[in-house]
Formats: C-alpha cells, structure tokens, sequence
C-alpha cells in the first residue's frame, strides 16, 4: 500500500485552494515520518532512508493520514487542547488513541520513557 498523498489529504480536509498546499504537504511528510519512526525506531531517520519509498501497511497509511490531519488542524485547537473535561485535558496530538491502535503490533523499537 502506498502512503497518503497530498490530494487524498485535502479531500480529507475538503480543501480545494492550494494556497496551503506548502503547508499541508510539510505536515504530511511530518506525519510519514513519525509513523517510521514509531515503528522503525530512529534508525529509519539515522540510516538515511527515504521515508515515502517504503510500502505502508493499510494501518501505517491510516495513522499517518490521521496525524497530518490533526498536524494541520492543530493550530485551530489553543495549546493542543481539543477538549476539556472534569478529569484534565485532552491533548489532540499526545493522547489519540485511534492512533495508538493503528500502530499495535506494528512497532520494532520501544522506548523507555
């Protein structure tokens, strides 16, 4: 399976102007990466391996469209706050459990955080 494309970010957004299109595609490429290192490791970046020329899982793919979205719909969400409850705050980029699930099983380096 292939990564997500610009395009298929935008219509996810039901973006049409590209005048962001410099700023979408940065958080997309932002997104692959991150995915590769969440289930690489940082070896993925250290051995200079082109991140897109890696085939996705349909979960990697998945999560990495999930991440560019929130990445670009992030500066709409003050301090990465997308909600408040009784309990704390839910922060949109840190605590996404969609994300999380799409990368189980997927990971080869934990850290130890």
């Amino acid at each position: 399976m292939a990564w997500p494309t610009l395009d298929e970010m935008k219509l996810q957004l039901g973006a049409t102007s590209p005048v962001r299109d410099d700023l979408l595609q940065r958080a997309l490429d932002a997104a692959i990466e991150q995915v590769k290192v969440d289930c690489l490791g940082s070896r993925a970046i250290a051995d200079g391996e082109d991140i897109a020329d890696a085939d996705a899982t349909a979960s990697q793919a998945q999560a990495a469209m999930l991440l560019a979205v929130t990445a670009a719909k992030a500066p709409e969400a003050p301090f990465g706050v997308a909600a408040v409850f009784d309990t704390g705050v839910f922060y949109a980029a840190r605590q996404n459990p969609a994300y999380q699930r799409l990368l189980v099983g997927q990971r080869s380096s934990f850290g130890l955080a």
